[in-house]
């Protein structure tokens, strides 16, 4: 089975969506310009998005679109048959071969080899998320910026409540955004950019101020 550009713009789209929607809406412009897709055609692939149920659309001068599900809920797969239809790699995979037309299927020793296919490619599109994708590949928003979002204060915090405070202050905030941490104990110091690694998350570095160290984190799941 071929993966179609329809597909795959959907998941370029869904990607830059996930990446740039910093609590507001993402423009059908924006993405069109960012992923070089054609805007009638991609005006196409997100309507079939919003019916599916993987994105909202947004109306109005500030309007656009934003994800429905969070990244770590939406699998390639739930695109690929939201936008061209079962993975079959011949008509005699699916349903048991019940539908197919094929005059040679009694007896045709491909049928199991087809099912097999079928059954690997769901699987590994059904286990690969959007988050999977954004955070194997380390995307960024398109802009770059490294705006302060939030400021957290852990000085004279002891681990693990450090850890704790950047997970729930992360939460609240929208995939791009960055938090800017400040620390002064030395076990935090060591955590959290182990932490970050862990998670998923973008660390984009931290400075020295004597006993105590500032951390910037940008959220990408």
């Amino acid at each position: 089975m071929l993966i179609s550009s329809k597909s795959e713009y959907g998941l370029r789209a869904l990607m830059d969506i996930a990446v740039n929607e910093t609590g507001t809406p993402v423009s059908r412009a924006g993405i069109s310009q960012r992923q070089q897709i054609p805007l009638p055609y991609l005006t196409q692939v997100l309507r079939a998005l919003v019916n599916g149920g993987l994105l909202k659309s947004n109306r109005g001068p500030a309007g656009g679109y934003t994800l429905n599900r969070e990244p770590r809920e939406i699998s390639v797969l739930d695109v690929v048959t939201l936008l061209q239809g079962p993975v079959l790699p011949a008509g005699c995979a699916g349903a048991g071969g019940a539908t197919s037309e094929c005059e040679k299927l009694d007896g045709c020793g491909l049928v199991g080899v087809w099912s097999e296919l079928k059954s690997s490619s769901e699987n590994v599109l059904g286990q690969t998320t959007l988050r999977d994708i954004i955070s194997k590949n380390r995307l960024k928003p398109a802009s770059g910026s490294d705006e302060i979002a939030e400021k957290l204060d852990c000085i004279g915090v002891s681990c693990p409540l450090p850890i704790v405070h950047i997970a729930e202050t992360m939460r609240k905030l929208g995939t791009g955004q960055v938090l800017e941490v400040w620390a002064d104990d030395e076990g935090a110091k060591a955590d959290i950019p182990a932490w970050c690694m862990g998670t998923g998350n973008d660390f984009i570095g931290r400075e020295e101020f004597g006993d105590q160290m500032k951390f910037l984190i940008r959220k990408i799941i």
